[in-house]
């Protein structure tokens, strides 16, 4: 990741626990590498938001918001049009928030209370004083999305590396030992790193990244066949029976609970 930038709000809106604030982007727009003095809490009702920081990266759909810690280094990847609806908050008034990541499932309530932060017929005051304290009591009591929405990311410089390539391009198929050869380390090295430092295999990293580049790519419309062929499955059927394995659900239920049609 690039040298951080430090984003800063006024000391008017500085006063207030939550600052809501709502942002359009073109598929393909891109949020350099920066941190907040509050902790930011990430959703969009539209596309999908790649968000990278040093400890994963997190594809997010419109059913999951991610809060990232106050002074956590993130940078954002919008995938199709993206309507982010994102809130900045006093860390102080998140009791018990490790002060990390967190992707949290957007009930419909939270959903609700977020979207009337941005309400006109609403007041700014009435919404800091009606809205501000529900949002903050929901976040602290939601349900945490499952474990395979987030994609740990290793911090030594020569695993980084794999993983960066390998998320610019996931179908590769190359093995550790052709890696080992390009970042200067043996593959009993690479190997080792990879579970110290993601808590997986190369292989189980590998195919979790394609996973979930394949929830990105079949919301945005992508068919099965497609996305298959593109993230290196052998066919659409091995594709499917990974997807389900891992969601619980088919890739085209997820696609139909995307709106992507069948």
């Amino acid at each position: 990741m690039t040298k951080a930038k430090l984003q800063t709000f006024g000391p008017v809106a500085g006063a207030r626990p939550v600052i809501a604030q709502s942002i359009d982007y073109d598929d393909g727009a891109h949020e350099i590498a920066h941190v907040h003095h509050r902790a930011q809490l990430v959703h969009a009702t539209t596309g999908i938001v790649r968000t990278v920081t040093p400890y994963g990266l997190w594809m997010l759909t419109s059913d999951h918001a991610l809060l990232i810690g106050s002074q956590i280094e993130h940078e954002l990847h919008m995938v199709g049009s993206v309507s982010m609806r994102t809130l900045y908050i006093e860390p102080d008034s998140l009791a018990g928030f490790s002060g990390e990541c967190r992707v949290i499932e957007m009930s419909d309530l939270l959903r609700a209370s977020v979207l009337g932060m941005f309400d006109p017929v609403i007041g700014e005051a009435e919404r800091d004083a009606m809205l501000a304290p529900l949002i903050l009591h929901l976040l602290q009591t939601s349900r945490d999305a499952p474990g395979n929405s987030r994609l740990p990311l290793p911090a030594s410089a020569r695993v980084r590396r794999i993983c960066e390539a390998l998320i610019a391009n996931p179908s590769s198929v190359d093995t550790l030992e052709r890696w080992g050869e390009r970042v200067g380390a043996s593959a009993r090295t690479l190997a080792r790193l990879f579970r110290e430092e993601t808590g997986m295999t190369f292989g189980q990293w590998r195919e979790q990244l394609r996973l979930v580049e394949a929830v990105s790519k079949l919301a945005t419309g992508g068919t099965v066949a497609d996305v298959a062929q593109t993230l290196g499955y052998a066919d659409a059927r091995t594709f499917s029976v990974m997807f389900r394995r891992a969601f619980g659900y088919s890739p085209q239920e997820h696609r139909r609970r995307a709106g992507g049609g069948e």
